[in-house]
């Protein structure tokens, strides 16, 4: 990924509220690449919502810098799916920033389910296929 001039703030770094979108845009491309885009959960009914996200910034990244973001599935249980996230420089993989998120799966009336079967099936065989 490259950064552009809309993703700066007015001191010439990203702007943290784009981080955020950084992450989700990446979460929601891997979750399309197992076949579980948010199109698709929503023509079921169902939904995933984000419950919490914690970010520990270790550096900014500048206009025009080339950047990677890394997901790291951590756990499964019950309801909710925990996840970090890493985003590095390019080339030279410095660390910028840490996440942790928890997500939710949520039945028809938005109430917590537990994650869904084949989506928590095909979440390990992508991780465990990715390691490294």
């Amino acid at each position: 990924m490259t950064v552009h001039d809309n993703d700066l703030d007015q001191y010439g770094v990203v702007n943290n509220a784009i981080y955020v979108a950084y992450i989700h845009n990446v979460r929601e491309e891997m979750a399309a690449s197992i076949g579980f885009g948010m199109a698709s959960i929503a023509r079921t009914g169902n939904a995933m919502a984000l419950l919490e996200l914690n970010l520990k910034y270790f550096k900014p990244l500048l206009r025009g810098a080339k950047f990677v973001v890394k997901v790291r599935l951590v756990q499964i249980k019950g309801a909710r799916i925990f996840v970090d996230h890493f985003i590095e420089t390019l080339p030279d993989h410095e660390l910028v920033l840490e996440a942790t998120a928890t997500v939710i799966c949520l039945n028809k009336d938005y109430r917590p389910t537990r994650v869904f079967p084949e989506m928590s099936s095909r979440l390990q065989q992508f991780f465990s296929s990715h390691d490294g």
